[in-house]
């Protein structure tokens, strides 16, 4: 009897491991928000200087297969930086792409490895009070790692590494029309971690 019960476990964990994982024809919904917020104040003074930053990134795809998946993002930052003489900084930088990314379940368990590749336009400004000081655009293209845990066969939790980036942007002073235009190569593998949820359908 004890060894029916064991087997009857034994399947159904099996079953259930064998169901958390992408089918082709899956569509993929989710992404991560973040917040912080950062203060300073001058000792011995009501002066204080605060700054909060708003992020979300929805994110879009489609499984070719159990392994690939490809779809389409939308990045997005939002700043506010009050300074001590009270004047107010607005940034705004949105950038939409596309990703690949490609999944290797690790054995029997409901966790896999992935590694994905993106691509993006973003484009953006910085308001002091209310004068437009400065516009942005540019692309980064990114590769990085990443595991996810299938808590269930329609949701599962993921984290995302840095990985390497390449970010090509150009600045634009509004008030002078110059135009500067700046690159930059990261490897953050260990410095940068981001954690998001997905619903799959």
């Amino acid at each position: 009897m004890k060894k029916l019960i064991v087997m009857a476990a034994v399947a159904l964990f099996g079953t259930q491991v064998a169901k958390a994982q992408l089918s082709k024809g899956d569509v993929i919904l989710g992404g991560n928000v973040n917040v912080s917020t950062t203060s300073a104040k001058v000792k011995g003074t009501d002066a204080k200087e605060t700054n909060t930053t708003f992020g979300i990134s929805p994110k879009v795809g489609y499984a070719l297969n159990s392994n690939w998946v490809i779809g389409v993002f939308a990045n997005s930052q939002f700043g506010t930086e009050k300074a001590v003489s009270g004047v107010k900084t607005k940034t705004l930088e949105i950038t939409p792409g596309i990703f690949a990314r490609n999944y290797h379940m690790i054995g029997q368990s409901k966790f896999a490895f992935f590694a994905e590749a993106n691509a993006g336009y973003g484009f953006g400004n910085t308001k002091v009070g209310d004068t437009k000081t400065e516009t942005i655009n540019g692309f980064n293209v990114n590769v990085l790692p990443g595991i996810t845990y299938f808590v269930t066969k329609h949701f599962m939790i993921e984290g995302a590494f840095g990985g390497l980036g390449y970010t090509y942007a150009q600045h634009k002073n509004e008030a002078t029309g110059v135009k500067t235009n700046v690159s930059n190569f990261d490897f953050n593998f260990t410095k940068q971690l981001n954690l998001g949820v997905n619903f799959i359908f």
